[in-house]
């Protein structure tokens, strides 16, 4: 198995003995799903059993929260259900399911002397409720990449996933992934109502200004994104305060890019600024597109800037940037350079200071746009589950794409979708799905109109319940071993 090179070194070996397992179930689910009952629902259940709890790397104890590393415990019993594996392996894509039922049997008895070598390795530490919880209960986690206008297709995802008694463990966006994805986060439960009475009440005006300010954080461009003035009343704590990302219902992380300072073209990025900005007042910011060769050399200059060592960082995924103003990272998340400029400018010490630190931290000098780096940060989901943001390991990580390469459709934006797509394609063996939308609005309409908004909340629900047993039968919870 080979193991993708930017992932964290000590998550490499994990990655490479779990990720043949992860392959394994996903095959047998579609293959359950494709062909159900053709095999008992105790010899699925043995089956899927087998996989799990081959996946069992770490167990975090309730009593002390500590966590303790029983996959070298499970060796033996790994690679039994690597032959297992193996087997599923070898099958083509929709195999007959009954293939596998007459082996199930065999892997009963295996399975109750694994649970209990583990009880017996770890007495008064390790209670079957908590293997049982590990193996049999499957959490979603929903990674949302960014594109502009083309953003808004998730609320037909939050909707489908709601239809199914799906609620996401976690929630990962990038760019406009990242503001759809808090508010997603906000709540448990999702309710479409009220982010479109929201979205029905934004304008351009309200959220973008042509305003020349100093940078701070943020690297300069034509549009001043307010995005606080705009949606503060909507991400407030309990303590009356703004809106914390440790503070959200469900857990959350927004990913931005981080950019050294030796590594920014400021003369090119204040040519593109002065032309953007030329261009924007000869009319509306749809106006701008129709200046198509500037358009693709700005592109390049994304892509320039993304070869000179742009690094995705995760915010949300220690308790050190949970303390960050939710809507502070959405905001830095969506900052395109030379384009759409966000930054602390505020008398707010304490965000100063925690900003300050983190870019010390991660040996950067500049926050922009999270999708120029990681557009669906699978990745850093994975990795997040796996150092425990969650709790359990046992997720499935679901990515949803709305910017990938079409041909015939949004054209324009061909060249900043192939940057986009590169970085999917880098995430990619860590998603246990990987989902691209086809109908989707242009990326130029940030601001769309309600009728965009509820249209295109129903494409993105046509497309998505395709995927609905799928998803229905990977989360399903399963019975206790034995």
């Amino acid at each position: 198995m080979d193991v993708p090179s930017q992932i964290a070194p000590d998550l490499a070996e994990r990655y490479r003995q779990l990720r043949p397992f992860d392959e394994a179930e996903l095959k047998l689910v579609r293959a359950l799903v494709k062909r159900p009952d053709r095999i008992s629902r105790r010899e699925e259940v043995l089956l899927r059993q087998v996989l799990s709890l081959a996946k069992l790397w770490v167990l975090s104890t309730p009593a002390d929260g500590e966590t303790l590393s029983v996959g070298p415990v499970l060796g033996e019993f790994r690679d039994r259900a690597t032959r297992l594996a193996e087997t599923i392996a070898k099958l083509g894509e929709g195999f007959d399911p009954a293939e596998l039922g007459r082996d199930a049997e065999a892997f009963s008895e295996p399975l109750v002397e694994a649970k209990t070598l583990l009880l017996s390795r770890y007495p008064g530490r390790v209670f079957p409720s908590m293997i049982d919880r590990e193996v049999g209960q499957k959490s979603l986690v929903l990674v949302l990449g960014g594109g502009g206008g083309s953003g808004y297709v998730h609320l037909g995802a939050f909707s489908v996933l709601q239809s199914l008694g799906i609620n996401p463990d976690l929630v990962v966006g990038s760019s406009m992934g990242s503001v759809l994805g808090l508010f997603r986060a906000r709540e448990v439960h999702f309710r479409e109502a009220m982010v479109r009475a929201v979205f029905h009440g934004l304008s351009f005006k309200k959220l973008f200004r042509v305003f020349e300010t100093d940078a701070h954080y943020g690297i300069p461009g034509t549009f001043r994104l307010y995005l606080r003035s705009a949606l503060q009343r909507f991400f407030v704590g309990e303590d009356g305060q703004s809106l914390r990302i440790g503070q959200t219902n469900v857990p959350f992380i927004c990913v931005v890019s981080g950019l050294r300072g030796d590594a920014v073209p400021r003369d090119r990025l204040q040519s593109y600024e002065r032309i953007f900005t030329q261009e924007f007042r000869k009319g509306a910011f749809g106006a701008l597109l129709h200046i198509k060769d500037m358009i693709f050399s700005w592109a390049q200059l994304i892509q320039d800037i993304v070869a000179s060592g742009l690094k995705p960082i995760a915010l949300g995924a220690d308790p050190e940037t949970q303390a960050f103003d939710a809507l502070d990272a959405v905001g830095f998340s969506c900052a395109v350079p030379a384009l759409i400029h966000y930054d602390i400018m505020r008398d707010d010490p304490r965000m100063h200071e925690l900003m300050q630190a983190t870019l010390r931290r991660h040996e950067v000098d500049y926050f922009i746009d999270g999708g120029i780096s990681a557009n669906v940060a699978t990745r850093i989901a994975w990795e997040s589950v796996q150092h425990g943001r969650i709790g359990t390991r046992n997720a499935m990580v679901l990515g949803l794409d709305c910017f990938a390469p079409q041909l015939r459709r949004n054209m324009l934006f061909l060249p900043l979708q192939r940057i986009a797509a590169e970085t999917v394609a880098r995430d990619r063996p860590f998603a246990h799905e990987m989902f691209s939308y086809k109908n989707v609005l242009s990326p130029a309409a940030l601001v769309p109109s309600p009728k965009q908004v509820k249209q295109t909340a129903q494409n993105g629900r046509a497309e998505l319940e395709r995927l609905g047993p799928f998803l229905q039968k990977m989360v399903e919870v399963l019975p206790p071993i034995g």
